[in-house]
């Protein structure tokens, strides 16, 4: 092999191999928390807007500016909806991190074969699935670019140093912060490395610790840890069970049978083979006073271990980082094998073999789940965004909804990027969907039978079916023979921004304005009673700056003459209720939910009195 050649392969070979296992990631459309970083743009009216959008913790309270926010607004205001262009630009990031973990490989083993060999074990390995194939997980890739960049910044530095090397280090340790909480290990990355590589060079990494620990402090003030749900932190010993199964999933073989059959025996014995194979190798080279191994073992565990906590939260994507430690060790031990003799470096070949036909077809599947998942995704969208034009000021009712669709797609409200908010499910489809009360609720993307009956007769509706290469109009099907069907219960719930749900409304409210609807100092609305006693009226309303002019005022809130609770509001903004019903309530068909504000203002130009705006009320 000429040495031209040789130099090609190291550097095209793994980005060719990337676009074969994830072609279809490639393609993939828009789905789940996608939506909600495409609609950040439309929140930016000021430069205020802007630094909440960038910096604001959102999302299980993350604040990753580059990764999410940055990216998805600067692409979304280039590229509209067309989803190829952001994952050209994750495709483009993860060359780039392929060619520096080949190139740090190859440093630290001081093997071209170790070099290439890595990140096509990396690529083997489905934890990279998701972060290729779902725009939402390009926080994985870019922290990946930052960790891996400011490591061979390192490496540079020890090998020269160079003092242009150490900042080179900072300035990408610093900005992965942006990309993702996990680069607070980095420092001890690079601890790690230089106990077992270049101990003069030890001091050099404390004053990472201060940064990592800073951020740290910073990040538990303004976005406190979860304290209920999947991403509640547990501090226990299940973190050795949930480090158990990241270390199965690791190595790939538990993760075939998911996509083909498979002998019982074949995971846990291909498991037990790699498992052998690379802490033999690791522990080996140590007692011969070679501690990359254990470096690269290391990574794999400090990458992992803040994740380690979320017990309720094992997901594969996150070994999409710890496994490039894996990776190295996996190359460097091939390497080394096949510089020993012929024979081992065969057996070695033979080994990654069993590891990449275990890794490759589970990541082939996953790319082309997303891809095939995100084409339903957007024909719902883009059929809804015609129909909005075919039918300006309707209301879309979509049937035919299914699980998948639905938590991909309907929950996280795609059509207002697309110009409209009223779509809604028929009446009855929470048949059809699973319910998945930890991620929210069903029932407030269905309207009542009543309120649908009534829109269908008024021709204010129009009803399309979901399914198939487009969506079909099936209005006149519904309306004539369906609806006359339907229970005429009241909603439970409500959205008093939309005209649609005027007939609830008592007296006093004022006009419809953009999207939401002014109270007086009283105003009521109907809906339909608590079933069970764990359900609670939820709502969100909206405080203007002119009402907190003369100090806090409290809302209170009674259903059917009976005091519910208030909520004392101190600042201005979204205003979010969450409050138990009596029990004497719970059952009743109906309820008229009253508000009062202690106080309201006048606005200047405007001769009302305005109490608060509200948007929505939900009993779940």
């Amino acid at each position: 092999m000429t040495e031209r050649l040789r130099r090609l392969s190291f550097w095209l070979l793994p980005p060719a191999f990337c676009l074969w296992v994830y072609w279809f990631g490639l393609r993939a459309w828009f789905q789940q928390d996608d939506f909600a970083w495409l609609g950040l743009r439309l929140q930016v009216h000021s430069f205020a807007d802007f630094l909440s959008a960038m910096f604001a913790p959102m999302a299980q309270g993350s604040i990753r500016p580059w990764s999410e926010r940055a990216f998805f607004m600067a692409c979304s205001a280039v590229f509209g909806m067309e989803a190829l262009p952001f994952h050209i630009c994750i495709f483009l990031t993860q060359f780039a991190n392929l060619a520096l973990l080949g190139a740090i490989t190859r440093r630290v083993t001081r093997s071209w074969l170790a070099g290439l060999a890595a990140p096509l074990l990396w690529l083997s390995n489905p934890g990279l699935a998701v972060p290729l194939s779902w725009t939402s997980s390009y926080n994985q890739v870019l922290c990946a670019f930052c960790l891996l960049g400011a490591f061979y910044c390192f490496l540079r530095y020890i090998d020269s140093e160079r003092r242009a090397w150490y900042v080179a280090q900072w300035v990408f340790f610093v900005l992965g912060f942006g990309a993702l909480e996990l680069n607070v290990v980095y420092p001890a990355l690079a601890l790690a490395y230089a106990l077992a590589a270049a101990p003069r060079f030890v001091r050099k990494t404390l004053p990472l610790f201060a940064v990592s620990a800073a951020y740290a402090v910073l990040h538990h003030i303004v976005a406190p840890p979860q304290v209920s749900g999947v991403y509640q932190m547990h501090w226990d010993s299940a973190v050795f069970t949930t480090f158990w199964q990241y270390w199965q999933w690791a190595l790939a073989a538990a993760r075939l049978p998911d996509v083909r059959p498979m002998p019982d025996w074949f995971a846990p014995a291909a498991t037990a083979v790699l498992t052998v194979v690379l802490l033999g190798f690791a522990l080996w080279r140590a007692w011969r006073r070679e501690f990359l191994g254990l470096f690269c073992l290391a990574w794999f565990g400090i990458v992992l271990a803040p994740l380690l906590p979320l017990r309720d939260h094992i997901t594969d994507y996150y070994l999409a980082i710890p496994v490039i430690g894996l990776a190295m060790l996996g190359g460097w031990s091939m390497a080394a094998a096949w510089k020993k003799s012929v024979a081992l470096g065969a057996i070695s070949f033979v080994i990654a073999g069993l590891y990449v036909a275990s890794g490759l077809p589970v990541s082939r599947a996953t790319a082309r789940w997303y891809f095939n998942r995100g084409r339903k995704v957007q024909t719902m969208v883009a059929g809804v965004a015609f129909a909005q034009q075919l039918h300006p000021g309707k209301l879309i009712l979509l049937n035919g909804i299914d699980s998948d669709l639905f938590w991909a797609g309907v929950y996280h409200k795609p059509f207002r990027i697309t110009g409209g908010n009223d779509v809604y499910l028929t009446p009855g489809s929470e048949t059809g969907i699973t319910a998945h009360g930890e991620v929210g609720a069903i029932g407030d993307y269905l309207l009542a039978p009543a309120v649908a009956g009534r829109a269908l007769e008024r021709e204010e509706a129009v009803v399309y079916q979901v399914g198939g290469p487009r969506l079909k109009n099936v209005t006149s099907h519904f309306r004539d023979q369906v609806a006359p069907t339907w229970k005429k219960e009241l909603p439970r719930f409500l959205n008093v921004g939309q005209k649609l749900f005027a007939d609830l409304l008592g007296p006093s409210w004022y006009s419809l304005e953009g999207g939401y609807r002014w109270m007086p100092g009283e105003a009521t609305l109907r809906m339909g009673g608590p079933v069970v006693p764990a359900e609670r009226l939820h709502f969100t309303g909206y405080c203007a700056e002119g009402q907190l002019a003369g100090g806090p005022f409290s809302l209170t809130v009674s259903a059917g003459g009976l005091p519910v609770g208030s909520v004392e509001i101190r600042k201005a903004g979204q205003v979010d209720g969450d409050l138990a019903f009596p029990a004497t309530l719970i059952g009743r068909e109906e309820v008229e939910i009253a508000l009062t504000v202690s106080r309201t203002f006048t606005p200047a130009g405007d001769s009302r009195k305005l109490g608060m705006a509200f948007g929505t009320f939900a009993i779940r």
